[in-house]
């Protein structure tokens, strides 16, 4: 396992002990989850980008043979 250390600005250190302390969840696990959610979500938006660049580069091949036929 890689180990890694992070240095959180000290409003971001503070909401996150209160949060371990509310939960009951250990701070490393909560930065652990917080970070697995926001690598999905970045995914989920890159995903949706290749798509849509997917879907022009089609649309821009349509036009193109559709100009060609003419």
């Amino acid at each position: 396992m890689m180990e890694m250390q992070i240095h959180l600005q000290e409003p971001t250190l503070r909401q996150l002990k209160k949060v371990a302390q509310t939960t009951g969840i250990e701070e490393e696990q909560l930065i652990q989850r917080a970070v697995l959610y926001y690598l999905d979500a970045i995914q989920k938006h890159v995903e949706f980008y290749e798509e849509m660049n997917a879907w022009e580069r089609l649309s821009d091949e349509a036009l193109a043979n559709f100009e060609a036929a003419l």
